[in-house]
């Protein structure tokens, strides 16, 4: 079969592997689609020790595909639930099940978790193993591509159910990549009354504003606290979304929040952020961190984009196999307007 395969760092190539073995509780899936991650951007760079430490590897923690084969021990209720044929998504993530996090129903934390795409062979490729328990159907009506965006839409998900509270005022999301742009309608769909997007790039500011954001920013033009603090008469945000996994991003979130605000942050971020910690500490301001979703999360993101509540159509561009080396070098080099790539084998 064809892979796109990671050799080391910054050579990812299209070639001929053979098909992967199929372990007795798992199910082979021909990939249907496979999004790109900003995460798959850092591996390929060498910024992502995870995928450091499986070269050669095959990424892709984003996708759908459909039923083609089970294993030896794959229950008769999975057989059910996923007939050969079924078109499903996959959450890519699992814990080992023994540790305190998984034990405490935090198996998405958990410090032994393996992924698909990281710790073993991923999506981007024509065929792909994955545990049954790991399979979600995709409702009715949803297709293949968008279904692939249930994985990134869950991060966010996960987020807005922990933090967001009824009658927000002022949400500012900072990056209108696909994880902002997500975060963007789902404070939207939460009902806040100011939602300012940053980012760097107009075309992504463009379609968040067609997504519900009332007022953008370009970050590198314009001062986006000096933006938020004049919106709000001097009170700022009562919640941040940094979205990128950036210092001074971060920084900025701080300086922009409202007495009781809270600061989220979802970009990964391998380093130190210098932080004035006073505010928080006396205007009672919080900074929360959030990391990957739970399994309900995963189908709660299913649900919402096969219901037309979030938008996803309008950030995807497909390509092909053929055409992936070429666009991971586009997306590293000169994204311009794209969103999200999915890769359609």
């Amino acid at each position: 079969m064809k892979a796109l395969v990671l050799k080391a760092h910054e050579e990812i190539i299209l070639e001929d592997v053979p098909m992967p073995a199929l372990a007795d509780d798992e199910v082979l899936l021909k990939v249907a689609a496979c999004g790109i991650c900003g995460s798959d951007l850092h591996g390929y760079m060498g910024h992502s020790a995870r995928r450091s430490k499986n070269l050669p590897l095959i990424m892709g923690h984003e996708f759908t595909g459909v039923v083609v084969e089970y294993g030896k021990r794959v229950s008769t209720v999975a057989k059910q639930a996923f007939p050969i044929g079924a078109s499903v998504a996959i959450n890519p993530q699992y814990g080992c099940g023994v540790c305190k996090a998984c034990r405490a129903g935090l198996s998405h934390v958990c410090p032994n978790m393996t992924l698909i795409g990281i710790e073993r062979a991923g999506g981007m490729a024509e065929y792909v193993t994955a545990p049954a328990h790991r399979l979600f159907k995709l409702p009715a009506g949803l297709g293949t591509v968008a279904g692939s965006m249930a994985e990134t839409l869950a991060v966010e998900v996960h987020l807005f159910k922990r933090v967001m509270t009824p009658y927000t005022r002022t949400v500012v999301v900072l990056g209108a990549g696909a994880q902002g742009l997500l975060a963007v309608q789902l404070a939207k769909a939460a009902g806040a009354q100011h939602i300012v997007a940053c980012d760097i790039v107009p075309q992504r500011l463009a379609i968040a504003k067609k997504f519900g954001a009332t007022s953008t920013v370009i970050g590198n033009e314009e001062n986006v606290v000096k933006h938020v603090m004049t919106l709000t008469d001097d009170w700022g945000a009562d919640l941040v979304v940094e979205a990128v996994g950036n210092a001074r991003l971060r920084q900025q979130g701080g300086q922009m929040l409202a007495i009781g605000g809270m600061l989220a942050l979802v970009g990964n971020f391998n380093g130190v952020t210098n932080f004035d910690f006073l505010p928080i500490i006396t205007k009672e301001q919080r900074i929360f961190g959030t990391y990957c979703y739970t399994d309900d999360d995963f189908a709660r993101a299913l649900e919402m984009i096969a219901s037309g509540q979030i938008n996803v159509g309008d950030m995807l561009h497909t390509i092909s196999l053929d055409q992936s080396v070429e666009y991971f070098h586009r997306l590293i080099e000169e994204p311009g307007g794209l969103m999200k790539v999915a890769i359609v084998p």
